[in-house]
Formats: structure tokens, C-alpha cells, sequence
């Protein structure tokens, strides 16, 4: 798997999300605790892929085994908690429908080179269920995320293809796993230096996207 090691050891900002039956969730209450947490970015939860490896999470989640998930998904919470009709999910669906978050991680959207088999099954079988989709539109390439707490990033992964993440509990387990072994081993080398101490301050979604271009404004007048 290919991984993106410069964000491992950084911090996503602390901010607040909605889910489809709760507005206004703390990121870093959800990363609490000493288990980690996987976080999986999807496409609109109306697609097929996104339904699919949802529908997968669901049926194995007894294989999490002390591994907290997060799911999110380009649609809104209204969207989403019409989709579900009263019915609850045993882990968070962050709604990000502006895309917010998936712009800050760097989510990148695939060409029909990224269609895998996998994924053009998925979709053919969508298509003879009725399910509708925009198959003209870009189709967003898959995250997979594993957190620790305040929302430090222990891993990172930016699929090559529409279905390159974790198809189901046990995989996003074995996952975790083995990335905490690797940063127990880690802390218990030598350290040259600490981070700084986190922000008090609570962004929501879109305050996010501006702290991100005050950032990037920064960064670029260092090349000016």
C-alpha cells in the first residue's frame, strides 16, 4: 500500500461535524480514548461503492474488536438520514457535502484508469438493481485514515482505485493493529523533539476550509 508519511505525526485541526441524526459533533471527542479510530472517506452516500463497502462494514462489525470507525461521505445529513429512514448506524457518518474535509486530506478524484474490476462490478450491478448514479461525473478515489487522540495522524492511505480501502472490518482491525504496534515502537525510541500543544479552538467544517487557505497563503508568500 502505498502510504503518504509526511502527514503521519501531524494533526487533523480540531472542528465540529454533523452526522445524520446529530449536528454539531467534537472531532476530538470521537478520537478520544485509547483505541484507534479508521476513518474511511467514501463518495455521495447514493453510490453504489459507497453502499456497498458500508453494507460490508455493517455485516463484520463484530471484527473491529476495540477499533473505533468513522465513515464520511460526500452528502449532506438530510440526504442521508432521508436515505436511512429512521434507522441508526452503529458508527459515525460524518456528512461533509461541500467536500470540505476531503479538499483539506487531499482527496483526489479518478479517471477510468482507476476503475478496478472490483469497482466495475460493483457499479454494473448497481445499474441492473435501478440505482442511479452519475457515472460522468469524477469519481472520488477512497482515504483510509487511522487516528489517535486530538486527531493525530498514525497513518494514511490515498487509494489507487475506486476500491483500494479496507473491504471490510477484519482488513481495517488488522490495519489498526498493526499501526499501533508500529507507534509503541516508535514512542519508545528516542525522541528528539515534542510537538507543540494543541489549539483550544473548535472549528466547524467550513471554518476549516479557511483556516486552510490562510495556511496556503502563508506557505505561498515564503516563494514570493
Amino acid at each position: 500500500m502505498r502510504t503518504e508519511d509526511h502527514l503521519v505525526g501531524t494533526s487533523i485541526p480540531r472542528f465540529t461535524y454533523d452526522t445524520p441524526s446529530s449536528p454539531g459533533n467534537d472531532f476530538y471527542r470521537l478520537c478520544a480514548g485509547d483505541k484507534p479510530l479508521a476513518m474511511i472517506f467514501l463518495p455521495a452516500f447514493d453510490h453504489p461503492i459507497t453502499r456497498t463497502y458500508i453494507s460490508r462494514y455493517l455485516k463484520t462489525l463484530d471484527d473491529l474488536k476495540g477499533v473505533k470507525l468513522a465513515c464520511v461521505v460526500r452528502s449532506g445529513p438530510r440526504q442521508v438520514a432521508q436515505a436511512l429512514e429512521g434507522r441508526q448506524l452503529p458508527f459515525d457518518l460524518i456528512c461533509d457535502q461541500p467536500g470540505v474535509l476531503y479538499n483539506f486530506m487531499g482527496v483526489e478524484t479518478a479517471g477510468l484508469l482507476n476503475w478496478s474490476f472490483e469497482a466495475q462490478r460493483i457499479l454494473r450491478s448497481a445499474q441492473a438493481k435501478g440505482m442511479r448514479y452519475d457515472h460522468k461525473a469524477p469519481q472520488l478515489l477512497p482515504l483510509t485514515l487511522v487516528l489517535g487522540e486530538e486527531g493525530a495522524i498514525l497513518f494514511t492511505h490515498y487509494g489507487r482505485n475506486l476500491t483500494d480501502m479496507p473491504g471490510d472490518c477484519g482488513a481495517i482491525y488488522t490495519l489498526c493493529d498493526e499501526v499501533c504496534e508500529l507507534t509503541r515502537k516508535a514512542q519508545q525510541a528516542p525522541q528528539k523533539a515534542k510537538a507543540g500543544p494543541h489549539s483550544d479552538e473548535t472549528l466547524t467544517l467550513p471554518d476549516l476550509a479557511g483556516s486552510l487557505e490562510e495556511e496556503e497563503d502563508a506557505l505561498s508568500k515564503l516563494f514570493d
